[in-house]
């Protein structure tokens, strides 16, 4: 697959999950991919996730680890229009969103879009993203990096990556270009 058409949709709240979805979008494009997006999913059904060789879905994790209020019925068009009949087989996904770890499930809208492209048929190629509170270029980098490894993945050139454990706190401080010892000392001040 020297080209693969890949569709980067998402919800976005205050504008970083949308910051996110053009990043990965641009350096899909960059990697050789045919990229569609990013797409706001707001007022659309999952119809428009058809007919491509890879997805990337994004959102920020809302309240306690539910969909946000953008994202939700996009969910349920995917359970109502996909979802029977495992509609999405044969595609490669991964997810993306916006976490804090103020709350206790922390980015918890990564797993619940890839829970719902497993159930579509869909398969999850490699570990979600998160990105906590607004991007730096330590994250703009891995995001990056991210979507040039979805791309490769898709053509074969990387093998699949577990998507489960979820990137949990620590993974995510190493994305944010965060060491222990900045963690250490941001908990200790009582700062995020």
């Amino acid at each position: 697959m020297n080209a693969p058409t890949i569709l980067v949709a998402f919800a976005s709240v205050g504008g970083n999950t949308a910051q996110t979805a053009a990043l990965l979008a641009g350096a899909a494009s960059a990697a050789g991919a045919q990229v569609t997006g990013p797409l706001d999913v707001r007022g659309r059904d999952a119809a428009i996730l058809r007919g491509f060789d890879g997805l990337l879905l994004g959102e920020p994790t809302w309240g306690e680890g539910t969909h946000h209020t953008d994202f939700a019925p996009f969910d349920e068009s995917m359970a109502a229009l996909l979802q029977p009949g495992c509609t999405l087989a044969g595609v490669g996904a991964a997810a993306f969103g916006g976490c804090d770890r103020a709350y206790r499930h922390f980015g918890r809208a990564v797993e619940l879009i890839e829970d719902r492209l497993v159930a579509c048929g869909a398969k999850v190629v490699q570990r979600g993203l998160k990105i906590e509170l607004a991007h730096n270029e330590s994250s703009r980098a891995f995001t990056a990096q991210w979507a040039r490894h979805f791309v490769a993945r898709l053509r074969g050139e990387l093998e699949w990556q577990p998507w489960r454990p979820a990137m949990g706190k620590a993974e995510v401080d190493a994305v944010m270009g965060v060491s222990p010892e900045e963690r250490q000392r941001r908990d200790n001040a009582g700062l995020m």
